[in-house]
């Protein structure tokens, strides 16, 4: 994308989505029923399903006038790859990450809830999570800096554990952003979010199955 008034275009729309985003989290957050909503283990199913109703045919409507964000196609050898080094990842985390108190608290409810929450996290927010994130955030910054893949990637997977407010551990922080430059990389290779979609849903998959029981 040459033309600069194009960039300008898809720079405003991309941080647009963002706006968007903290938009719903805003108002939710001022509901009156919120402190119930957290108490009772409905907030993130909640917001999950707000954010992806919101995110996806906005991204649909994006990719309709601009081709820049595709959803793109996986091979089998690098979902095979990614896969592993996903693994390798989640495997490496188990050596110094804290229990967070946040993550515990899930799955104190009932059935019905804990299942409303890992659907929530396993096949919702890796979706929004990847629009936003792989997506506008890092297709944004990679529309003035090409050729800084790295640093757009860096910034991109710093806001995106940023954004996880809910976690305490700074040791938690630095897991998320090596996730993220991780599914950064899955997108610049693949040449779409779909695979990074994926390894989100596994990455999410593996993370709730213990509370939930499932495994």
């Amino acid at each position: 994308m040459n033309n600069h008034a194009d960039r300008v275009t898809c720079t405003l729309l991309c941080a647009g989505m963002c706006l968007v985003w903290y938009s719903i989290t805003v108002m939710v957050s001022a509901l009156p029923g919120y402190p119930t909503l957290r108490a009772n283990g409905l907030l993130m199913p909640l917001l999950c399903a707000l954010e992806f109703s919101a995110l996806v045919p906005l991204y649909l409507w994006y990719g309709r006038r601009y081709s820049n964000i595709p959803f793109g196609n996986v091979k089998l050898r690098q979902v095979l790859v990614f896969g592993l080094l996903l693994l390798g990842l989640i495997v490496s985390q188990s050596f110094y990450l804290q229990q967070e108190s946040w993550t515990s608290g899930q799955f104190g409810g009932g059935k019905s809830t804990i299942l409303l929450f890992s659907l929530a996290v396993v096949l919702l927010a890796p979706v929004f999570e990847e629009i936003l994130f792989r997506g506008f955030i890092l297709q944004g910054l990679l529309l003035w800096a090409p050729r800084q893949r790295f640093a757009c990637a860096l910034l991109t997977s710093i806001s995106f554990a940023a954004m996880h407010t809910q976690y305490a551990h700074l040791q938690t922080l630095i897991a998320l952003i090596a996730l993220s430059l991780l599914l950064c990389y899955a997108r610049l290779l693949s040449g779409g979010l779909r695979l990074p979609v994926l390894l989100h849903m596994l990455n999410n998959l593996i993370g709730v199955s213990p509370g939930s029981g499932w495994l």
